[in-house]
């Protein structure tokens, strides 16, 4: 296994290749769900830009009117338009950190989306592998019950001639019922697999989606590029921004304002009007008993999601060495399916001659040749247990992005 990996990782920009493959207009997802990722890419990406832009304050536009009748029952009316300022333009780091907490977020918002997208494809990927599998398996299954129906005949006959028992013929007949609800269960799995995989295609037919082959990830690369753990990074900057912009809300900022306005009044004894403006700045810090508390308790939620990210990683490690021991053993088994297939032929072309030379019937040989058929679907059907688990490990990762 070492070996191998070792292999892997030095041929491994082969995989970068093959995900260019993986353009989004082959992607094995309905017309709707793809554009659905693709518009919530535009609103995180909307969110970010706003995000970063928040700590700016707005323009202020008014317009008034105002009339008045004083106690000497004199009249008038002030119309009053103008355009005013606020702008806090230091929070001690708040203005940085609120950028940074907007960039961190957005990156994490994204990765969402991608993990989404992965999740999609994963299924879709392996529903494939799994239809193409149970294919296989379903005339696996046939070929088993070809062999039992043949079993059968031969118990059956030879209990008529009193050369076998009751006891063996009710198992020979067991076995054969057991071998036609197999292939009904293969055949209702294979039928699920299909429905679940059209809905994931939309109008596309599932024998229109390809399957390609995975590669195998290196650990390190699968570890480097996991999409979990990216998010977890992202995320970690974003809460580290937002415990300091918790943190600059409680220090000095200063601001500054400016105004400017014409005012025109119109009264029964008085009449004014003209222009108005006005500008300053001002330096303030908020005086919160709580603000210890609230700083803390942003704080620590940071430490949460970095002590989370921690135990992902060492989840994800596991998972890698768990899925990659399960593909040593879909590949042992080829290696018995190989032996199985070399002893199947010698016993087959010497059953061939004893059936020439009429020492046994066909069936013998129908039955071996059926056995043959069945070890060269197993080695079959375990390359797509292996394409399985790769499929898992790849889709868990940004490598099938990268273009």
């Amino acid at each position: 296994m070492k070996e191998c990996t070792l292999r892997l990782r030095r041929l491994w920009p082969l995989p970068f290749l093959f995900a260019s493959l993986l353009g989004a207009e082959t992607l094995p997802l309905s017309e709707q769900k793809r554009e659905l990722l693709k518009l919530k890419r535009e609103q995180v990406k909307e969110q970010t830009g706003t995000g970063k832009t928040s700590w700016v304050s707005p323009l202020v536009l008014s317009l008034s009117y105002t009339r008045s009748r004083d106690a000497a029952g004199s009249e008038g009316g002030l119309a009053s338009a103008g355009v005013s300022w606020d702008q806090d333009v230091f929070r001690s780091g708040g203005i940085y950190y609120t950028v940074e907490q907007a960039d961190a977020s957005g990156k994490a918002n994204l990765l969402a989306v991608d993990l989404e997208e992965a999740a999609y494809l994963k299924q879709a990927y392996t529903l494939k592998a799994q239809v193409e599998r149970d294919r296989l398996q379903l005339q696996q299954s046939e070929l088993t019950l070809a062999n039992r129906d043949i079993d059968l005949i031969i118990t059956r006959a030879k209990y008529k001639a009193g050369s076998a028992d009751i006891s063996e013929l009710n198992r020979v007949t067991i076995d054969r019922d057991s071998a036609r609800s197999d292939v009904i269960v293969v055949r209702n799995t294979l039928r699920s697999e299909v429905f679940e995989l059209q809905k994931l295609l939309g109008s596309r037919g599932v024998d229109t989606v390809a399957l390609p082959e995975f590669p195998l990830v290196p650990r390190d690369v699968y570890l480097q590029n996991s999409l979990e753990l990216l998010q977890y990074t992202a995320q970690s900057r974003a809460d580290t921004a937002a415990w300091k912009v918790t943190r600059s809300a409680y220090l000095p900022t200063l601001s500054v304002n400016a105004g400017y306005g014409y005012n025109d009044y119109r009264g029964d004894t008085l009449d004014y009007h003209g222009d108005r403006y006005s500008y300053g700045a001002v330096l303030s810090m908020p005086l919160d008993i709580n603000s210890r508390g609230t700083v803390e308790a942003s704080r620590l939620q940071s430490l949460q999601t970095q002590t989370a990210q921690i135990d992902r990683k060492m989840e994800l490690e596991q998972e890698y060495d768990m899925r990659a021991a399960t593909i040593g053993d879909y590949q042992e088994k080829i290696g018995v399916a190989e032996e199985m297939i070399a002893m199947y032929d010698d016993l087959y072309t010497f059953t061939q001659g004893q059936v020439k030379a009429g020492y046994t019937s066909s069936y013998d040989l129908e039955s071996l040749g059926n056995s043959v058929q069945i070890q060269k679907l197993e080695k079959r059907i375990q390359h797509y247990n292996i394409q399985i688990e790769r499929i898992a490990l790849y889709f868990d990762t940004r490598i099938y992005k990268e273009q």
